[in-house]
């Protein structure tokens, strides 16, 4: 027997090595279960705030439907917003895929038709459009929404099923009444944000057919069998073609009077391509006669934000919010005044550099012609008219904005005199003095409320203020000239991708030499390569890898 003692100096190794195994084995366990959480936690709920999500611009079609209605049926504007796509929960140690974004856009144009049933003359030809509202959702169905001759449909005959009709025809009412709706003007927005859609109606009158039985034809992607079989439209009183000419287009004949017809148009964003507005179930009536209203004013776009700003707080002090210009001619942004309801949001004051960006002044107006900014020393008390061109220590002058085009209005941060406010559900009355080129000075007020949808630090999307394209010397090549900012002053890159009507890329530039919060320039020419282009989809990422996209036509 040996008497030598064992050594300390082993047993200690010995321990070593265990707690090294058992902090390997740990570790393996922990990868596994992240691993897990990714390919099962993850997706699930992703899938869950697409339904909500799909919830929701479903209500939004609804209500577009009901507005475009609604629009030609008492001749004044309606303006109604859809949330194109949504955002995932931020996730510390699992990977989301791409926020999931939607299209929403006008096809190409069809002929409704007016024709006496008794010699098949064609005595008004009116063109209309479709709607469609395309999903691109990672986890669930990417199906798209049709607004199709008044019916609200999912469509997902491209996929081998059929279609789920969301809201009926109202093109034909139980007294045998037929009320048509003709939708005009090329429309197409992408992204994850909101868009509004300003529907406009007819604003003048003409044609004037004496009472006699007619033949209305109204183009539909319904066939009978699919769906106009089904309503309450007597089968004595109508009609569906065939898809004759293999483009996915029927042809509904429904059979009136002229005492009993009444054809409404609508524009999206603009007035429509050719008036046509039915005047007391007549169509036609003396010029002049029951004119709408014509919009001409800033339109705020409802669609106020709030944002955390570049200070130390994680809190969403900040506003955005954007109002496009109607007026009919380009104006001249002056004044901006700022006046919260809630007496205790007392100042506005941004606490960040560098000055004279969007998030560090106090006041900044993105504009397509001219931007301008204020920033004051150590804020400045509210309620406040901002002159932006005498106030602040700082400021670059006046915004301007071309007819049509549409402005971001940036506010940081609203304090309580100590500490910023989150401005979620807080209303704030704006008021906007601007001048049109004509002459002249107008204002315009109205009531924000900004949602929560910013999130905190680095966490807001880039926003595309404008964009325009437009071919050098009919050269058949494109150029893109944008105006793009960040709440969050961060941005990284922006790319630009020429495509043709079935959403094929033809060529593509990047930019991955923008930074700050404001970027605005012409891109290089993009070539279609002998193909058919259609249309420059625009996206803008910033270093937090959120995103901003949107299609521009060309």
């Amino acid at each position: 027997m040996s008497d030598h003692p064992i050594g300390t100096s082993a047993i200690d190794d010995n321990r070593a090595v265990s707690s090294v195994i058992g902090v390997v084995i740990l570790f393996g366990f922990l990868i596994i279960a992240l691993s897990l959480y990714q390919v099962e936690v993850v997706p699930q709920q992703n899938a869950e705030t697409e339904f909500q999500h799909s919830g929701e611009v479903r209500n939004d079609l609804v209500e577009l439907r009901a507005g475009i209605l609604q629009a030609g049926s008492i001749d004044q504007p309606q303006y109604q917003t859809v949330q194109l796509g949504t955002v995932y929960s931020t996730r510390v140690f699992s990977i989301n895929p791409p926020a999931p974004a939607g299209t929403i856009r006008t096809s190409k144009s069809y002929p409704i038709t007016i024709a006496y049933e008794s010699n098949g003359t064609v005595i008004e030809t009116i063109p209309t459009r479709f709607i469609e509202y395309q999903p691109r959702y990672n986890e669930l169905d990417r199906s798209p929404t049709w607004y199709d001759a008044s019916v609200l449909y999912l469509d997902a005959r491209d996929e081998g099923g059929g279609i789920a009709v969301i809201e009926d025809q109202n093109l034909v009412d139980s007294d045998g009444e037929v009320q048509i709706t003709a939708l005009q003007n090329e429309f197409r927005r992408s992204g994850t944000g909101q868009v509004t859609l300003e529907l406009r109606p007819a604003e003048s009158v003409i044609g004037d057919i004496p009472e006699t039985e007619l033949n209305v034809t109204v183009p539909t992607r319904l066939s009978n069998g699919e769906y106009w079989n089904s309503t309450d439209i007597s089968n004595n009183k109508y009609s569906v073609t065939d898809d004759a000419n293999d483009d996915g287009i029927h042809n509904l004949t429904l059979e009136t009077t002229t005492s009993s017809l009444t054809i409404d148009t609508v524009g999206v964003q603009e007035v429509p391509e050719e008036p046509v507005q039915n005047s007391n179930a007549r169509i036609g009536g003396p010029p002049g006669e029951n004119k709408p209203p014509v919009v001409e004013e800033l339109i705020y776009q409802n669609d106020a934000v709030a944002y955390d700003g570049n200070d130390l707080d994680a809190v969403a002090g900040g506003v955005n919010f954007s109002v496009t210009n109607r007026v009919g001619e380009d104006v001249t942004i002056t004044d901006v005044r700022v006046a919260p309801r809630d007496s205790t949001i007392s100042d506005l004051s941004d606490d960040g550099l560098p000055n004279g960006e969007p998030v560090t002044s106090e006041v900044y107006v993105a504009a397509d012609l001219a931007d301008a900014y204020v920033d004051y020393n150590d804020g400045t008390a509210l309620p406040k008219t901002v002159d932006l061109d005498t106030d602040g220590f700082t400021n670059n002058g006046n915004a301007q904005l071309s007819d049509g085009a549409t402005a971001t209005f940036y506010l940081y941060e609203f304090t309580n005199g100590f500490s910023s406010v989150d401005m979620s559900g807080e209303d704030v009355e704006i008021t906007i003095t601007y001048q049109p080129a004509s002459g002249g000075t107008e204002t315009k007020t109205f009531t924000i409320t900004p949602n929560s949808e910013g999130g905190g630090s680095g966490g807001s999307d880039p926003v595309i203020n404008s964009l325009s394209t437009q071919s050098p010397g009919g050269s058949g090549q494109y150029k893109v000239t944008y105006d793009v900012s960040d709440p969050d002053s961060d941005l990284a890159q922006i790319e630009f991708s020429l495509r043709d009507s079935s959403n094929n890329e033809l060529d593509s530039i990047s930019d991955s030499g923008i930074s700050g919060g404001a970027a605005a320039g012409e891109t290089d020419n993009l070539n279609p390569g002998g193909s058919t282009a259609d249309y420059v989809r625009v996206t803008v990422t910033d270093e937090a890898g959120n995103t901003a996209q949107q299609d521009v036509d060309i």
